[in-house]
């Protein structure tokens, strides 16, 4: 296992993003080409000390040292979040929207979605990139998208916003209730046969910084109803409802390696 640090811009927002890239073991003794599953929020996943906020991360690094036997052999595309809260919500919000915020929660009042530019550039000069760098598979078969909060709200726009490209989604906790309103004409005219498998859940005691815990709850029962609605087999869907989880990476940590299997449970 090794990880790659890459320093670059994403051009379609002037900013600039590092992406830490995990090649699994045996990628440097062999000629094998690999999947991929591109997350977002990547500062959270190998280490605590690459996090932002203060906060804990997947320690995927670790788990992978300890169990990377047990896992699919997957290439992992980590891409940083920005720092700031307000403008991360913007980048992984693929829709502009008034929110009426209360005066006990930090959110704000206009919401500039971003997310459609920060998906064009990965979709057409990161992945690009990523497939020159390394083995990967390129196909659509073989790729996949990750996220959790309003990153998950972005990896679920990007499997049904481009089928030619992600066929797999992982959405941990994803805040997509108090965007339904927007996200319903997404969902009412995305195409579903491209999908291979899917990975949701959901804590019963989630709260984000403008979604309640109802909300929360109600958002992922909404979506997993949308997809059998729209013929989605429930066979390839793996939707798990945590009792008393609350919102945060610790929680992530312990179900990341065993939505990562299901993701890619065809890919060992």
């Amino acid at each position: 296992m090794r990880i790659d640090e890459i320093n670059t811009k994403i051009t379609t927002l002037d900013r600039d993003v590092k992406v830490r890239v995990m090649t699994p073991d045996g990628y440097e003794k062999g000629d094998m080409n690999y999947p991929v599953l591109y997350i977002n929020d990547g500062q959270d996943v190998f280490r605590d000390d690459q996090t932002f906020w203060g906060a804990e991360s997947l320690r995927f690094e670790q788990y992978y040292k300890d169990y990377g036997r047990f896992l699919p052999h997957v290439i992992l595309v980590a891409i940083e979040s920005p720092e700031d809260h307000a403008v991360r919500t913007q980048q992984y919000s693929p829709y502009t929207k008034n929110f009426d915020v209360p005066p006990e929660k930090k959110f704000e009042p206009r919401i500039e979605g971003k997310g459609k530019e920060y998906m064009k550039w990965m979709v057409e000069e990161l992945k690009p990139m990523i497939d020159r760098t390394y083995r990967t598979r390129p196909e659509k078969e073989h790729t996949g998208i990750c996220g959790y909060s309003t990153g998950g709200l972005i990896s679920i726009y990007a499997v049904l916003t481009y089928p030619q490209v992600f066929t797999r989604l992982l959405a941990m906790s994803s805040a997509v209730c108090i965007w339904m309103d927007c996200l319903k004409e997404t969902l009412d005219h995305a195409s579903y046969d491209h999908l291979k498998y899917v990975y949701m859940d959901v804590g019963t005691n989630e709260f984000g910084r403008m979604t309640t815990k109802e909300e929360f709850l109600q958002g992922a029962n909404d979506l997993y109803q949308n997809y059998l609605d729209h013929g989605v087999a429930k066979e390839i869907i793996k939707y798990n409802i945590y009792p008393d989880a609350i919102h945060n990476q610790k929680e992530w940590r312990v179900r990341f390696p065993d939505a990562l299997r299901w993701v890619f449970q065809d890919c060992q």
